[in-house]
């Protein structure tokens, strides 16, 4: 049994079934920290949720949210113990790295991972966009020196080129308009400081919390809608 599907196996008994293996070796080492390979690990939103989100009512997606990070840092740890156990190194990436700056930089964003394992591209959003969740999932990321076969990596956006819904619906109208591909900087066609701060207000109008939770970009993406299969 080869380790890519010892690792799939693992984690589809605990319910998971979208995992990617991506090489981080065009990535600098500091950056990988070492690492020679990504395993991205994600979990659903469910459409009741994203549904009831897009219909104004984001209880159950701040919910969601939780339970499916939490869910996900124990799927990430007990993969780590799967790779450890065979002697490989492994590091479970609960959060991304934060570069300490205004601009919410991090070292190595887990959407970074899902784009060289082939699970997606990054919108205008700035967010993981995926043909068949839209960007209604959440992601995880174990690090590790074990042999993996991976992914073909996505280096361009498939979202329409024409398409603003995400800019329009933004309350902080952080997506910028163009489109991401491979080596840009996130800061031409995003301003993660003014999601980040829209998001707080809109958190703390809509769920009386001190969170940076919003969301809506995620709910009214079409291919979250064509995905879900919600209207």
């Amino acid at each position: 049994m080869s380790l890519n599907h010892e690792i799939t196996t693992l984690l589809n008994k605990e319910g998971c079934y979208i995992i990617g293996f991506a090489d981080l070796r065009s990535l600098s080492k500091e950056v990988r920290q070492n690492f020679d390979y990504g395993i991205l690990i994600a979990l659903p939103y469910t459409k009741d949720a994203i549904q009831a989100h897009k219909n104004g009512l984001p209880r159950r997606y701040f919910t969601e949210l939780e339970s499916i990070n939490n869910r996900l840092q124990e799927l990430a740890e007990q993969t780590t113990q799967l790779l450890v156990a065979q002697g490989y190194k492994a590091l479970a990436k609960v959060r991304s790295t934060l570069v300490s700056d205004e601009k919410w930089h991090t070292i190595l964003p887990h959407k970074t991972v899902a784009t060289l394992a082939g699970i997606g591209w990054i919108g205008k959003c700035a967010m993981l966009v995926t043909k068949k969740f839209g960007s209604a999932l959440r992601i995880i990321v174990v690090l590790t020196n074990a042999p993996l076969d991976c992914g073909t990596p996505i280096t361009k956006s498939l979202c329409n080129p024409n398409c603003t819904i995400c800019s329009d619906i933004c309350p902080g109208q952080a997506p910028q308009g163009e489109a991401w591909e491979i080596g840009i900087d996130r800061d031409t066609f995003f301003d993660a400081y003014a999601c980040c701060t829209a998001a707080k207000a809109y958190a703390k109008a809509m769920l009386n919390t001190d969170e940076i939770v919003c969301g809506l970009c995620i709910s009214h993406c079409p291919f979250t809608i064509a995905g879900l299969g919600y209207q």
